[in-house]
């Protein structure tokens, strides 16, 4: 099932065991954080929600992706 809301990428994010990682594409990366990379606000935003799940992300440019990496059980 794609990622098509903020609640549904944060259910998967909850789920996520620590060290685990979720990748999303740009596309979709740009449908939830608005007008998407390279913009800075949406990169604060996607940030802070990576945070709040007790997450990282690793911009993924060549591969055109990001991913969400588990760093605590938060």
């Amino acid at each position: 099932m794609p990622i098509t809301t903020l609640a549904h990428l944060s259910e998967l994010l909850q789920r996520l065991p620590v060290g685990q990682s979720r990748a999303i594409p740009y596309s979709v990366y740009q449908v939830l954080f608005p007008p998407g990379e390279p913009d800075e606000g949406a990169r604060v935003l996607a940030f802070r929600f990576a945070g709040e799940h007790g997450c990282v992300i690793e911009n993924q440019p060549r591969a055109l992706q990001v991913v969400f990496t588990r760093k605590t059980g938060t």
